[in-house]
Order: structure tokens, then C-alpha cells, then sequence
């Protein structure tokens, strides 16, 4: 098991697991309370590439990563598209104010005359 020391090359290195044997080729990420980090790791039962970090800028990395991993498993390059931030932008005040709530507790759009 090797741990890499660069997001470029522990990228570098899943992308390979995973063109050369997608049907084969696991993923996983795992959260480890003792030191506060995140180990993902990538294997194909002969090679197996693993990360540890702390960084809580990775997350955004690892996101590109799990879209680019899952469009080589499915082998639909280009199939996956971009995901919307995480956090989007809070809706103004005036906005929200113009939801309706229904009985169910849903929150709908008020629809247009």
C-alpha cells in the first residue's frame, strides 16, 4: 500500500486504477476521528493507491475527483456534468418572502397568472 505525498499524483495514479480495470477497481473514502483526517484510498486487489489528509480545502478536489472516477466506471467520458456549488447563494429577502407554504410542510413556488 502506497501513500502518496501530492494530490496530482494520488489523482494521477486512481485515474489509472480505474481506466485500466473499472470493473474491478474500488473506491473509498474513509474519515479517521483520532488524527482528523481523511484517507481515501483506491484498489484493484493488486495495486492500491491511498491519500491522507487534514486539509479541509481537498474537498473540493475530491468532489472532481468522484465525478471523474464515476464517468471512467460507467466509461460515459463527458457524461457526468458539473455539479452546482455545494452552497449556493442565499436567496434575497424579498425571494423567499414570495414562497408559500402548503399544509404538508412542503415549500412551493407561488405559481405564475
Amino acid at each position: 500500500m502506497v501513500f502518496h505525498d501530492s494530490w496530482e499524483s494520488f489523482e494521477a495514479a486512481a485515474a489509472g486504477l480505474f481506466a485500466a480495470a473499472p470493473d474491478r477497481t474500488r473506491y473509498s473514502l474513509k474519515y479517521r476521528n483520532a488524527d482528523a483526517a481523511l484517507v481515501l484510498k483506491v484498489t484493484d486487489n493488486a495495486t492500491c493507491a491511498q491519500l491522507r489528509t487534514s486539509k479541509l480545502d481537498d474537498i473540493q478536489q475530491i468532489a472532481r475527483l468522484h465525478r471523474k472516477l464515476a464517468e471512467l466506471a460507467s466509461g460515459r467520458a463527458g457524461a457526468v456534468k458539473e455539479l452546482p456549488p455545494a452552497f449556493p447563494e442565499r436567496e434575497s429577502a424579498s425571494n423567499s418572502a414570495a414562497r408559500v407554504k402548503s399544509g404538508s410542510g412542503v415549500v412551493k413556488k407561488p405559481q405564475p397568472p
